[in-house]
């Protein structure tokens, strides 16, 4: 399918009331790309480029991972594949957990996993699920919280008689397997059990997987089981998705103080308070699109939206007013 796209430039003048309490705003000469990828307002690269809540939750870092790589953003640790700022969402590059056969000492090794730990960021339990991949695998992910309300342990098993048996697909149980995953998640532990590993199995299945997915995006190949394509030198790149919000006060709370610093800065916006756990959203209000953290971001929804690098494509067909929010034009397929 081809598209090509004519979008006009149109621009606004706005007369803002400014507010008691100033909206945070970033510098207008911050590098907004990384790696191939946007990284717009609240998050941003360098000093006075992010919004400051005191706890770095925004900052993102363009850097090398090794030596021979390009520059690529990452956020609290976690390589950053793309950031919503109206859906407070923020897409990583999830490490994979893996179990694996020693063929030369004939017995498992090592397990090689992976540790959740942040204090900015919330693992999306309405995004995300644990995939565990193999023909003898039972993995879990465990809460690090010693508070005894928040502990948990969720786990699933995924089993296999052959190579012959596996599919590419949904996940089913045959070679792969998905669990769902609780809210409010802000730490968690990657364990395989021992009871069932890779030694009868090894000639097809020589490693368990366990990581975290965005089910959506996640379609089983049978080459994760009888090859190392999953595993982090494979080259698969498998995403979850984390959510974020501003400090941890409710809207009703910033609003009733009117002090300090206020992250929805555009007129056109809303507060809302965060689903998974602490802290505020902004949103564009109805009607408009673009993003709520910068001055004049969020505009009418047919205007392009400069400020947040998103444009409004309308329908084809202008008796249906369905437009489409397109945060990437580039990556629209050709």
């Amino acid at each position: 399918m081809e598209m090509h796209m004519l979008l006009p430039l149109v621009t606004t003048t706005v007369l803002l009331s400014i507010p008691a309490w100033q909206p945070l705003a970033a510098a207008p000469a911050c590098q907004r790309r990384c790696g191939g990828v946007d990284i717009p307002y609240p998050f941003g690269i360098g000093r006075g480029c992010f919004l400051d809540t005191g706890d770095r939750t925004f900052e993102v870092t363009c850097r090398k991972a090794t030596a021979s790589d390009d520059a690529r953003p990452f956020a609290d640790g976690f390589e950053v594949l793309g950031i919503d700022p109206g859906r407070g969402k923020i897409r990583i590059r999830s490490p994979v957990s893996s179990w694996c056969y020693d063929g030369a000492r004939r017995s498992m090794g090592a397990p090689d996993t992976w540790s959740f730990n942040s204090t900015a960021l919330r693992v999306s339990d309405a995004d995300n699920k644990l995939a565990v991949v193999g023909c003898s695998a039972l993995a879990y992910i465990g809460s690090q919280d010693g508070a005894v309300e928040n502990r948990y342990v969720v786990g699933c098993h995924a089993e296999c008689a052959s190579a012959a048996s596996l599919s590419d697909g949904p996940c089913n149980g045959t070679g792969c397997c998905l669990t769902p995953v609780p809210p409010g998640i802000s730490s968690f532990d990657v364990a395989f059990d021992d009871a069932y590993n890779n030694s009868a199995v090894a000639g097809f299945s020589p490693c368990s997987y366990a990581v975290l997915v965005e089910a959506a995006a996640f379609e089983f190949r049978a080459t994760y089981v009888t090859t190392g394509a999953l595993g982090d030198a494979g080259g698969v790149q498998v995403p979850a998705v984390l959510d974020w919000a501003v400090g941890n006060q409710t809207c009703r709370d910033v609003r009733r103080k009117k002090t300090g610093a206020y992250a929805c800065a555009s007129a056109n916006s809303e507060c809302v308070d965060a689903k998974n756990g602490p802290g505020y959203l902004c949103n564009c209000s109805k009607g408009y699109q673009g993003n709520p953290y910068v001055i004049h971001g969020c505009q009418d929804g047919r205007n392009v939206s400069l400020a947040s690098g998103a444009c409004i494509v309308p329908h084809k067909n202008e008796s249906i007013r369905s437009d489409i929010v397109v945060r990437n034009p580039e990556l629209i397929p050709k």
